[in-house]
This record gives structure tokens, sequence and C-alpha cells, in this order.
């Protein structure tokens, strides 16, 4: 019971990552506030949290709004009194245009593909942290954990807007852990692998279609699907077997639970010492 006590703060932890965030928070003893723009699963994810023993609160906000943020802050305090921990973990794929045939570059790539990227996947974090960081301050302690994505530590030129702003989240990361660091606030960051999201279901359902449509009407297929099959496949099959396991030097996927435990560690005591870092949840993917 490595966080017992303590309250903490989950945004986006309605679904996926987030959801088994919340999880292993719980089972670790901490009560948690989910704060997420889905109030359905926003209410399922408190519910299993007071079924594990915690508190829990549900909060429905966008995290994109500032006003929402500090409403929704007000009432994490009101509720419990004080918060522990934070872990941002709002992201996502925003902006894309859907009539976009040919592959996306620099050139092509709209004002509103990159604003709305910044305003999913980085601006949150930045205006939760606002928010919620003087209530830590006043209490000289807390810890915040950030998630971005191993995207964010390579050039996924493919995916440009979500690579730039979770390397945003990174930088941002840095930044924030010595500027709170004297007042005994520990940040850092999880960068999150081959995890089975609703994102990544979007994604390879795309991939999935792209190649039996290419391959239906006997098209040449784009280069990076050069040779796949998919035959006998679901879409997650074949986002397991040809894009994790090749690329996973341990040979698996991840899990939302694998995240979860990263966090714990970040928001307990053993990571006390242990500020301004990124860690790679990804079986092994980036060696740095």
């Amino acid at each position: 019971m490595k966080l017992e006590g303590k309250v903490a703060v989950v945004t986006g932890g309605a679904q996926g990552i987030g959801r088994g965030i919340v999880r292993c928070l719980a089972e670790e003893g901490a009560d948690v506030a989910v704060i997420d723009i889905d109030g359905d699963h926003a209410r399922n994810a408190a519910d299993e949290v007071k079924e594990m023993g915690r508190r829990s609160l549900p909060v429905v906000a966008d995290l994109t709004a500032s006003d929402d943020v500090e409403r929704a802050v007000a009432a994490v305090m009101d509720c419990f009194g004080r918060i522990d921990i934070l872990v941002n973990n709002v992201g996502g794929m925003r902006g894309v245009p859907e009539s976009r045939t040919e592959p996306a570059r620099i050139t092509n790539r709209t004002d509103e593909e990159w604003l709305g990227s910044y305003e999913i996947n980085l601006k949150p974090t930045i205006i939760m942290c606002r928010a919620v960081v003087p209530h830590l301050t006043a209490q000289q302690s807390g810890k915040i954990v950030n998630i971005s994505s191993i995207s964010g530590r390579l050039g996924d030129f493919g995916n440009m807007p979500y690579s730039v702003f979770k390397a945003g989240v990174i930088s941002f990361t840095w930044s924030l852990s010595r500027e709170l660091a004297s007042s005994n606030i520990n940040v850092n960051c999880v960068c999150p692998g081959w995890v089975y999201t609703p994102l990544w279901e979007r994604g390879a359902t795309a991939m999935y279609n792209q190649i039996k449509q290419a391959k239906e009407s006997g098209e040449e297929l784009p280069e990076r699907f050069a040779g796949a099959e998919i035959e006998g496949l679901t879409p997650e099959e074949f986002w397991r077997t040809r894009l994790v396991e090749p690329n996973a030097p341990l040979g698996r996927e991840q899990t939302a639970e694998d995240m979860g435990r990263a966090v714990v560690f970040f928001a307990s005591d053993d990571a006390r010492n242990v500020t301004g870092q990124a860690l790679n949840v990804d079986g092994g993917y980036i060696l740095r």
C-alpha cells in the first residue's frame, strides 16, 4: 500500500491507459479523482475505485478549456481537501483532415491540424499543472506524472504534430521539475509504447482497411506496408503481429497496467529522489 492516504487526480482516466493508471493507484491505496470529458466512462472508473474500498470522484470536464480545469480542480479540493498526486494523461489525435488521401507532409499539414494536436496533447498538461501546483506548493509536497509517448522520443514524421507535442510534454516535464524542486515536488514522465488503446484501435483499423482496399483493387501497397499480409487477421491481430512483435525487442505489447505501475513508482516514496525523468515503457523499442 505505497499510496495509502494519498489523493490522486488522473486526467483522461476513464478509458485506456488512464483507466489502467486509476486502477493501479487505487490498488496501492490512493483515493482517486477521475477527470474526463466522457461522463459515463468517468463514473464507471470511479465506481470501480469505490469497489476497491477507496474514495473516488468522477469529474466531467473539457481539459482544453481553462475554466473547466479550474472548476474541476476546485471540485477535487472540495471533495478531498488536498491533492498529492497529479497524473496528466490527456492526449490523442485532433484536427486531422478526413479528406486527405496523399501522405501527410510538412507542406500539406494544416494550421487546424497543428493547433488541434497542441490543444489535446500539450495544453491540458500545462493548464492542469498551472491549476494544481499552488496546492502542492502550499503543502510543500507532491508528485506530478505526465504521460507522453515513445513518439515524443523519436522523429515520427508520419504523425508529426502528435510527435512534436508529445516531445513538448517531455520538455515541459524537465523544465517544471527544475522549477518545483525547491518545493519538494517531483515531476516525471512516462512514455508508453505499444498499448492497444482506442487511439491505436482506430489507427490499426485504418491501416488494415488501407491494405485491404489496395489488395482488392490491385493497387500497389504503400511502401511501409509492402509485403504485409492480412489474410485471416483482425485489425488487432494485424497490429500485434505486423507492428508490435517485429519492432519491440521483448516481442510483446504493453498494457495500461504497465503504465499504471510506472506511475505508482513515480508517485511513491520509492522515487523521492527521482525528478525530471522520462521513462520509456515500450518493450525496449527506445533504447535511451
